[in-house]
Parts: C-alpha cells; structure tokens; sequence
C-alpha cells in the first residue's frame, strides 16, 4: 500500500520545529515501512509502499551549478507521473526529475507539473529563494491528499490510520458535514467529515510561508472547457480515440500483468480494445461479474467483446445469500464516508485473482459516464443557446435529444430555452439532486440552500451552462485510492478513463456535440467502432445490479435493521426511522430504487459514524 506523509512548518519558529521533529519520531516509531524522502529546513517528508503497484516517488533535485544553495533536494513528487508527449519513457525513468525540469517546477511553484505532465500525484516543492513550501494535489485527485495541524505544523498525509498512529492528533466529528452528506453523495469540498482535517483539491495548490497557508486552484475545469471547444463530430472523435490510447498505454506501461474489470458495456470494452492495442504488451485478464437475475446477466456481452479481441476471461457470480455486511464493521478509517459495498463484495475475489496472475494492477472502465456525458441529454439545448444563440441547430440539437430520451422534440426545446434564459440555480443542489426519500425535508433544504457546499471548482463561475454543470459536478469525485478493508485485499486500482489529458479534452466538446446523430457518448461510440464488436457499439441500454442488491439487503435485513433504525443518523434527525423501517422490510416495502440509497450511502455513512464515535468516546475518556 502505497502512501506518504509530509511535515510543513516555519522553519523560525522554534516551537513549531521542536514539534515537528516529534511528529517525525513518532511516525518512525510507529510504522518502520516509513523511508525519508526529504529532511530540510521547515520540510520532512516519508512515504511506504513505494515498490507496491505502479505508484513511487520521484525526486525533485537543484541543478549542479547550484552548489550555492544548501542541500540537494527540492521537493518531491509522491505517486505516479507522466511526461506529456513522452509517456512510455515512465517506465525506464529513474525516480529523480532532471535537473532542468526541477529548475521549472521550482521557479513555477510547481504550477509547471499541471502544464506538461499528468497522472496521480502529490508535490511539494521548496523555494529557498522565496522561503516558502508548495504543494500540489494533481487536477484529477486521484491520490488522496489530506490535511491537519499539530502545533504550528502542518501534517499532510494520504492515508487516515497512518495519521491516527502517531498518537498526537484528536479527531472529532464534523455534524455539518456530515448533515450535507447525507442529501448529496456527491458532495466535493474543504471540509471533511472531521473537524480537525481539510482535504486538498483536485488541482489546488497551497503556498506555505511564514506560518500562513494561502491556497488557490490552478486547475479550473471551466476555464478549460469554455476555451477552444471541439464542435466538429469528426475532430472530436479524433481527438478522444488518440487521447484515450495514450493514457490507456501509459497506465498499462507500468504493469507486467493486469486485471480488467470487463462488464461487457461500451467504455470497459473501448479500455480492453486500447489495452490490447499496448506496446508494452502487458498480459491481461478480463473479469466479468454476473448476477443470475434475468436483467443482470451480461456475460453475452462480455464474452462477445472479450473474444473479439482474444482477451482471457474469467467470470465470477454474484450470490447475495452468501454475502455477510458484518464485515463493514472492519472499513478502514478515512476522514469522510464511502460507498464500501463495492469493495466489500468485490475486493476479495480481484486480490486473489491479482495474485493467481501475478497483476499488480486493476482496471476498469469507470467513469465513462461521467466523462462521455452519458446522461442529460436534455440539458445539451440550454448549452448550444449559450453558446450560439437560436439559430436553426438549436432544432437538432432538440432532436438529438429526444432520440436519446425518447421523447417529444417540443417539450426538450421548450425546457431548454427557459433554461438558457433564467438564471442559473445558485444551489449546486438546485441542478443535480433530487429529494431522498429517507431524508427529512428540513435537512435537504438546509444544505440545499448552502452555498459552502459548492465546488471550488464552479463557485467562481454563475452564469455556467447547466450541462457543461452537469458535466464537471460528474467528474468532481476522485477515484478511490484505497482499498476499504486494507490488509490482504489491498490492490491498487487505476480508473484509467479519469487522465488528465482525456478529461480536459472531454471538457472541451460541448453536450450537444456528444449526443451527435441522437446516440448518447456518440463521439466514443464512433472514436472506437472498428475496434469494438457492432452489438457492443450500438448498446444504449446498461446492465443494472438492482435486484442483486435487494436480495443483498434482504439477506441482511437483521443487520441493517440493528444498525440503522436506532442508529447516530436517526438519533440526529438525518434519516427519517419510520420511512427507513419500512423500507427495509420485505413486506409491503414501496422501495423503488430506494433499497440502493440504504445500502450504498446510509448504511456506509452510519458505519462510519459509528467507527468514529468510538474514537471520540476513548479520546475523551483517556
């Protein structure tokens, strides 16, 4: 497991360094898998895990005509790192960045790294010159990227439990967050589920001087999607099928073996086509997950797909009955909640495939929806009136979308010009969140109505288009990192699709260029259709795992039952017991899609809280 732990401090202060050096005893203390990776002046630095996987640290080194300067090092890159225009060399790169290429990512304040390299990283860069510190989370997060304080030092770190052993740091409860949580899953900001930690991110940097933080994002995906856009069909499907190789390759050039999450769909089955197109060739295996529920099983379309391109496959059914949720008892403590119940069931069997194959790898295809603007079709009227006024494509644009929505042109129309002409909704809640039926009105309004829950990303950013909106609130999320349980399910997971290079061209073709020809993610459909089989190309219809999860929480009714009726959440006014009762039961439940809310957010969320509870009440105690 692959994580790192940075120490930033003002070097004047002799408190603060008496303090950080303690911090620095106690992690070597604690954990003796932590190797120094820098030792300076207002600036120590570890990480672990570093021959695990694809994830390493490069070192940030001064040029040899800066002898003057004390010390060697500059900073350091924590994870992985490419080189635009030069991916397939990360593979026979030493750890070091030469020497020139550290001149400019220290002279730039490491804002050079966001511009001409990608991947999932964190850096910290020292500016002797300036006497300040820069750290930099990379535009996608895909790393976590974490911060607390103790004692005028400030201690970023990855991995929670890594922060938790230093025995120094109280952690305690964050009710607002957690109250905003609750109504939106997705929520993306500062704030964590903890008081006393803040979370660094995607694109945001923070300059340390002098016992202040200043922090600031150099990575602004609206800025990058309102320049340069992409409206020809045929140079955006260029573009994607050149754009998505390259970052497929350069994931797959670390790895000798991997394993790929194949369901059988349109984005999985364009991530096999570009791993099998590899130069480095890795040896892949395809995993395929089945329920034997009539709606559910898709091995058709795995096998049709892996096939075609002489892919090994392995597939692996999902039996509810012999599923036990006790086990999320054991989640590994994180500063905010999770969905766990995809690791839960699917972790173990990808650990013991990993090794069975010798992959230290893991693959998938998600994130295609988000990132191929899958959904709201409806909303790509609104973005071309934006952008080009009413002119007559505006009535195919209308067209497109009622192909792929199948309904009424005239309705689609008609919403999408009362959406270009009222003013945006200033609750990011107002575009992307509906109701929850187990959420009380009161604590949906509250956050509703809360503009601190806004992305740094879009708060800057009023008059934004409702599907380029929708477009950047799907990508917001990172990726997880970190397996949820650790131990011998820990595999690390690579969500190839999210690549910096890939998501910003995405950005840059408008909604109403994606649904091009009435077919939703048409500009992927079309990058790859040579390379996939026909039946896969023309799917518009997606395999679901409803019914699984039903039977999974029926199977486990007793338990969730115990866990959330009179559960922290009830007992905070966040869920509303007698809606949540009846929904869990068997008998009579009205539930719809409601059984997943319970099983994906509250139940994960109620377990969280429940973990962290206790620490608080020993905290308190000792």
């Amino acid at each position: 497991m692959y994580r790192y732990l940075i120490l930033i401090w003002n070097r004047a202060d002799a408190a603060a360094t008496t303090a950080a050096h303690l911090v620095a005893t106690r992690a070597r203390t604690a954990s003796v898998e932590w190797a120094p990776i820098l030792d300076e002046p207002g600036l120590i630095a570890f990480h672990s895990g570093a021959g695990q996987g694809s994830s390493r640290t490069r070192i940030i080194s001064r040029p040899p005509n800066a002898a003057a300067m004390h010390g060697e090092r500059d900073g350091a890159v924590f994870g992985t790192l490419f080189r635009r225009g030069r991916e397939l060399e990360a593979r026979e790169a030493a750890n070091g960045i030469e020497p020139s290429e550290s001149a400019r990512i220290v002279a730039t304040r490491a804002s050079h790294l966001v511009d001409h390299y990608w991947g999932r990283y964190v850096a910290v860069v020292a500016d002797e010159s300036r006497r300040e510190i820069s750290l930099l989370r990379d535009p996608t997060g895909a790393l976590p990227c974490f911060l607390t304080s103790y004692r005028g030092v400030s201690v970023v770190f990855s991995e929670m439990e890594s922060a938790l052993a230093l025995g120094l740091l109280p952690f305690s409860i964050n009710w607002k967050y957690v109250a905003s949580f609750v109504p939106y899953g997705a929520l993306q900001i500062r704030e964590t589920g903890l008081r006393e930690v803040s979370e660094v991110q995607a694109g945001e940097r923070l300059i340390f001087k002098e016992g202040r933080v200043e922090r600031g994002l150099l990575w602004n995906p609206v800025q990058i999607a309102q320049e340069s856009r992409i409206e020809n069909p045929a140079e955006a499907v260029a573009a994607v099928r050149t754009t998505l190789k390259t970052c497929v390759h350069a994931w797959a050039s670390l790895h000798d073996a991997v394993i790929h999450n194949l369901s059988g769909g349109l984005d999985s089955s364009i991530v096999l086509a570009c791993l099998k197109d590899a130069p480095t060739h890795p040896s892949i295996t395809c995993l395929h997950y089945f329920s034997p529920s009539s709606n559910e099983d898709e091995r058709q379309y795995a096998r049709l797909a892996a096939g075609h391109m002489n892919a090994d496959l392995v597939e692996h059914g999902l039996d509810a009955a012999t599923i036990s949720l006790e086990r999320i008892l054991q989640i590994r403590l994180a500063p905010k909640p999770w969905f766990y119940i995809y690791d839960l069931v699917h972790s173990p069997i990808e650990a013991q495939l990993s090794a069975d194959k010798n992959a230290t790898g893991v693959f998938s295809g998600s994130g295609g929806d988000a990132l191929f603007l899958q959904a709201r079709a409806e909303l790509a009227v609104a973005d071309f009136l934006r952008n080009h006024g009413f002119r007559t494509g505006a009535f195919r644009v209308a067209l497109n979308a009622a192909r792929i929505t199948r309904t009424s042109m005239w309705p689609i129309l008609g919403h999408g010009l009362l959406r270009h002409l009222k003013p945006p909704a200033r609750s990011v809640l107002g575009d992307v969140a509906q109701m929850r039926s187990l959420v009380p009105p009161a604590i949906f309004e509250s956050a509703r109505s809360d503009d601190s829950l806004i992305h740094p990303w879009i708060r800057g950013a009023p008059n934004i288009s409702p599907g380029l909106l929708w477009h950047i609130l799907c990508l917001a999320v990172p990726s997880p990192f970190y397996e949820s349980f650790g131990g011998t399910t820990d595999i690390e997971r690579t969500v190839v699709l999210m690549s910096q290079p890939l998501i910003e061209l995405c950005l840059r073709i408008p909604s109403y260029v994606w649904i091009t020809g009435g077919r939703d993610r048409a500009i992927a459909r079309r990058a790859f259709a040579d390379m996939l089989p026909a039946a896969i190309t023309r799917r518009t219809q997606k395999g679901a795992i409803d019914r699984h999860n039903r039977m999974l929480l029926d199977q486990n009714e007793g338990f969730v039952r115990e866990m959330l009726l009179d559960g922290l959440m009830v007992q905070n006014g966040l869920l509303d017991r007698e809606r949540l009762e009846l929904y869990i039961g068997r008998e009579h439940s009205p539930a719809g899609f409601e059984y997943n809310e319970v099983l994906r957010q509250h139940l994960c969320t109620e377990i969280w809280l429940r973990r962290w509870s206790q620490i608080e009440r020993r905290a308190a105690a000792a």
